[in-house]
């Protein structure tokens, strides 16, 4: 297949144009031009102009050569762009040459929970108010939809800022708005990467949960970051407050997060085995070392 990436250049882009190559595919970069001129996306086999909140040169890249659509890329903020963005590859998907469209979401959707599976109502927090929106919209027009975890791995992420805030602080620090100990999924961005492809291949219209790990407590994760960063191996409170005036309001509320979510019907209707190291053993011994 055809397919086209948007967001190619991303954490989570890069690897699904990898792994697309990978299994055979041909990938059609959506990305903006480089100042100097030069390819962006050396993978890919051709390179498609744009910005993703211009959905008239999104509809323009859309060319009968296109196969598939993955949309790994961020939403702008701006409920009324991203709509009409993601309503392109809605359109695309339903048309009368209908393209396979992947969105790549997150679990934040859900809000707090401890124990959502794929068929569990959305509750957005602040930070992804519309995006339950954008999932239906894709839904709708028969696309599948991916909830990644906090992601993981490649040095990169939200656990590369873990890690920095335990080399700057001298001891692991996790955001809280008191009370209990916050729980966080996770998956390993190569472990996305092969689920995003899966679900290309043979997804149907419906939510997939990208989570390899369910519920990991995050005193373990500061732990784990500390001694990544070679400090004190100790997870201190960071009160949300606080937090919020380095990270913003909406980052600090949605790290404050607690969640327990489940993958295993996406795991059995994708036959997706997750194989890379968690969470702790990535900060300890792996990408982040």
């Amino acid at each position: 297949m055809k397919v086209l990436v948007l967001g190619a250049t991303g954490y989570i882009g890069t690897a699904v144009v990898e792994r697309l190559a990978e299994r055979g595919h041909e990938v059609a970069a959506f990305v903006r031009p480089a100042a100097d001129g030069t390819r962006r996306v050396p993978a890919a086999a051709d390179e498609r102009y744009g910005d993703l909140a211009d959905a008239s040169a999104l509809e323009a890249a859309i060319t009968a050569d296109v196969d598939a659509i993955v949309h790994a890329g961020q939403l702008t903020g701006d409920q009324d762009t991203d709509l009409a963005t993601i309503g392109v590859l809605a359109r695309a998907a339903s048309a009368e040459q209908p393209r396979k469209v992947v969105y790549v979401s997150g679990v934040w959707v859900l809000g707090e929970t401890d124990g959502a599976d794929e068929e569990s109502p959305a509750r957005p927090i602040p930070l992804v108010a519309y995006r339950d929106k954008v999932e239906r919209l894709v839904l709708d027009g028969g696309g599948s939809v991916v909830r990644p975890g906090v992601v993981h791995g490649r040095g990169a992420g939200i656990t590369a800022l873990l890690r920095d805030q335990a080399a700057q602080r001298g001891t692991g620090v996790y955001v809280t708005a008191g009370g209990a100990v916050p729980t966080w999924t996770f998956v390993h961005v190569d472990d996305l990467a092969d689920l995003i492809v899966t679900a290309v291949e043979k997804g149907g219209a419906a939510v997939y949960h990208g989570v390899s790990e369910e519920g990991v407590p995050v005193t373990a994760v500061a732990e784990a970051a500390a001694r990544s960063a070679g400090v004190k191996e100790a997870a201190e409170p960071w009160p949300l407050d606080e937090a919020a005036q380095v990270l913003g309001e909406g980052f600090a509320q949605a790290l404050a997060l607690s969640q327990r979510v489940s993958a295993a019907r996406t795991r059995q209707a994708l036959d997706w085995h997750p194989s890379r190291p968690g969470i702790v053993a990535d900060l300890t011994e792996g990408s982040y070392v």
